[in-house]
């Protein structure tokens, strides 16, 4: 599904630009692990995820900073999308943050390939 797949990365990405300060500095890599899956990395150098919030920033409506406005911050809905479109397509997404190092981590069963014609 690959709409789906693009809604993903993009919302790992503008998690990344919404709760890091300018200047830092967002990584994106798609990597094959092991023979049958591939993992989609966005990581980042700011300030992290609050240990308090990282059990539950995959929940609908949780938020970084829930005093926000909505404009400044959003509903709280793009890491639970992202966590049912992988769940979805058989994968899992996971979050590893200390301050200077936080990273979201995907990884999806690869397809096998189509049989060409003969």
């Amino acid at each position: 599904d690959e709409h789906r797949l693009q809604q993903v990365v993009g919302n790992l990405l503008a998690n990344a630009r919404t709760h890091t300060p300018p200047g830092t500095r967002v990584t994106v890599r798609l990597a094959p692990v092991g023979g049958d899956w591939a993992e989609l990395s966005v990581a980042d150098d700011g300030p992290g995820v609050s240990e308090a919030l990282q059990d539950e920033v995959f929940e609908r409506f949780a938020r970084a900073d829930p005093g926000r406005a909505r404009t400044a911050g959003g509903t709280g809905l793009g890491l639970a999308i992202v966590r049912a479109v992988i769940a979805a397509h058989g994968g899992t997404v996971t979050l590893a943050s200390v301050p200077g190092d936080t990273a979201f981590h995907t990884r999806l069963p690869l397809l096998a390939a189509a049989p060409g014609p003969d």
